[in-house]
Protein backbone atom coordinates (compact mmCIF):
# COMPACT_ATOMS: atom_id res chain seq x y z
CA UNK A 1 0.00 0.00 0.00
CA UNK A 2 1.53 3.36 -0.97
CA UNK A 3 2.51 5.87 1.71
CA UNK A 4 0.49 9.05 2.19
CA UNK A 5 2.90 11.42 0.47
CA UNK A 6 0.28 13.51 -1.31
CA UNK A 7 -1.35 15.89 -0.93
CA UNK A 8 1.22 17.61 1.23
CA UNK A 9 -0.61 20.43 2.94
CA UNK A 10 0.43 21.83 6.28
CA UNK A 11 -1.46 24.66 7.96
CA UNK A 12 -3.11 25.59 4.67
CA UNK A 13 0.21 25.85 2.84
CA UNK A 14 1.99 23.40 0.60
CA UNK A 15 5.68 22.61 1.16
CA UNK A 16 7.89 23.72 -1.72
CA UNK A 17 8.50 20.16 -2.92
CA UNK A 18 4.84 19.05 -2.83
CA UNK A 19 4.19 19.42 -6.55
CA UNK A 20 7.07 17.03 -7.28
CA UNK A 21 6.04 14.34 -4.79
CA UNK A 22 3.24 11.82 -5.21
CA UNK A 23 4.85 8.41 -4.56
CA UNK A 24 7.49 7.00 -2.26
CA UNK A 25 9.98 7.03 -5.13
CA UNK A 26 9.18 10.69 -5.87
CA UNK A 27 9.72 11.40 -2.18
CA UNK A 28 13.17 9.77 -2.27
CA UNK A 29 14.13 11.53 -5.48
CA UNK A 30 13.32 14.87 -3.87
CA UNK A 31 15.13 13.96 -0.63
CA UNK A 32 18.32 13.03 -2.50
CA UNK A 33 18.03 15.99 -4.86
CA UNK A 34 17.98 18.37 -1.89
CA UNK A 35 20.81 16.57 -0.07
CA UNK A 36 22.95 16.43 -3.21
CA UNK A 37 22.48 20.17 -3.66
CA UNK A 38 23.37 20.80 -0.01
CA UNK A 39 19.94 22.41 0.52
CA UNK A 40 19.65 21.83 4.26
CA UNK A 41 16.65 24.16 4.60
CA UNK A 42 14.86 22.21 1.89
CA UNK A 43 15.57 18.90 3.61
CA UNK A 44 14.43 20.25 6.99
CA UNK A 45 11.19 21.41 5.32
CA UNK A 46 10.43 17.74 4.61
CA UNK A 47 10.06 17.17 8.39
CA UNK A 48 6.89 18.03 10.29
CA UNK A 49 7.02 20.13 13.48
CA UNK A 50 8.09 17.89 16.35
CA UNK A 51 9.80 15.40 14.03
CA UNK A 52 12.79 13.39 15.20
CA UNK A 53 15.86 11.75 13.71
CA UNK A 54 16.67 8.82 15.99
CA UNK A 55 20.18 7.36 16.05
CA UNK A 56 22.24 5.39 18.54
CA UNK A 57 24.27 8.50 19.34
CA UNK A 58 21.25 10.69 20.07
CA UNK A 59 18.03 12.25 18.86
CA UNK A 60 17.65 15.38 16.74
CA UNK A 61 14.25 16.77 17.69
CA UNK A 62 14.10 20.40 16.58
CA UNK A 63 14.52 21.97 13.13
CA UNK A 64 17.91 23.36 14.21
CA UNK A 65 19.06 19.93 15.44
CA UNK A 66 17.80 18.22 12.27
CA UNK A 67 19.61 20.81 10.16
CA UNK A 68 22.73 20.30 12.28
CA UNK A 69 22.56 16.55 11.75
CA UNK A 70 22.50 17.02 7.96
CA UNK A 71 25.22 19.71 7.97
CA UNK A 72 27.50 17.34 9.90
CA UNK A 73 26.62 14.38 7.69
CA UNK A 74 27.36 16.29 4.47
CA UNK A 75 30.61 17.69 5.92
CA UNK A 76 31.70 14.12 6.72
CA UNK A 77 30.62 12.87 3.28
CA UNK A 78 31.45 15.60 0.71
CA UNK A 79 30.43 15.04 -2.88
CA UNK A 80 27.23 13.27 -1.76
CA UNK A 81 25.25 11.94 -4.75
CA UNK A 82 22.70 9.17 -5.04
CA UNK A 83 23.90 6.23 -7.13
CA UNK A 84 20.86 3.97 -6.73
CA UNK A 85 17.91 3.03 -4.55
CA UNK A 86 18.32 -0.72 -4.21
CA UNK A 87 15.18 -1.49 -2.22
CA UNK A 88 12.08 0.51 -1.40
CA UNK A 89 9.15 -0.61 0.71
CA UNK A 90 6.03 1.47 1.21
CA UNK A 91 3.34 0.48 3.69
CA UNK A 92 0.76 2.77 5.29
CA UNK A 93 2.79 5.60 6.83
CA UNK A 94 6.19 3.86 6.56
CA UNK A 95 8.92 4.16 3.93
CA UNK A 96 11.97 1.88 4.15
CA UNK A 97 14.82 1.98 1.68
CA UNK A 98 18.39 0.95 1.00
CA UNK A 99 20.51 3.18 -1.20
CA UNK A 100 24.03 3.44 -2.54
CA UNK A 101 25.50 6.91 -2.34
CA UNK A 102 28.71 8.15 -3.93
CA UNK A 103 30.88 10.53 -1.93
CA UNK A 104 34.34 12.01 -2.44
CA UNK A 105 35.53 9.58 0.25
CA UNK A 106 34.00 6.43 -1.27
CA UNK A 107 30.73 4.58 -1.58
CA UNK A 108 28.15 4.43 1.24
CA UNK A 109 25.49 1.76 1.57
CA UNK A 110 22.68 3.35 3.57
CA UNK A 111 19.42 2.16 5.07
CA UNK A 112 16.56 4.39 6.20
CA UNK A 113 13.18 4.00 7.85
CA UNK A 114 10.79 6.95 8.04
CA UNK A 115 7.26 7.33 9.26
CA UNK A 116 5.22 10.04 7.64
CA UNK A 117 2.61 12.26 9.22
CA UNK A 118 -0.86 12.74 7.81
CA UNK A 119 0.40 15.53 5.51
CA UNK A 120 3.24 13.49 4.02
CA UNK A 121 6.01 15.11 6.07
CA UNK A 122 8.55 13.03 7.97
CA UNK A 123 7.53 12.33 11.56
CA UNK A 124 10.38 9.99 12.55
CA UNK A 125 13.53 9.07 10.66
CA UNK A 126 15.96 6.29 11.52
CA UNK A 127 19.00 6.56 9.23
CA UNK A 128 21.89 4.13 9.15
CA UNK A 129 24.90 2.94 7.21
CA UNK A 130 25.31 -0.72 6.31
CA UNK A 131 28.67 -0.39 4.62
CA UNK A 132 31.31 2.10 3.65
CA UNK A 133 33.93 1.63 0.98
CA UNK A 134 36.11 4.62 1.74
CA UNK A 135 39.43 5.56 0.32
Amino acid sequence: MPCPVAPLRVGGTTPAYADAVSTGRDFLDRYYQLLGAGDIDGVVAMYEPGAEIVRYDGVAGTPDEIGGYFRTFLAQHPGFALRSVDQLREHDDVLMWDALVDTDNGLLQTVHVVTLGEHGLIRRHIPGMRGYWGR
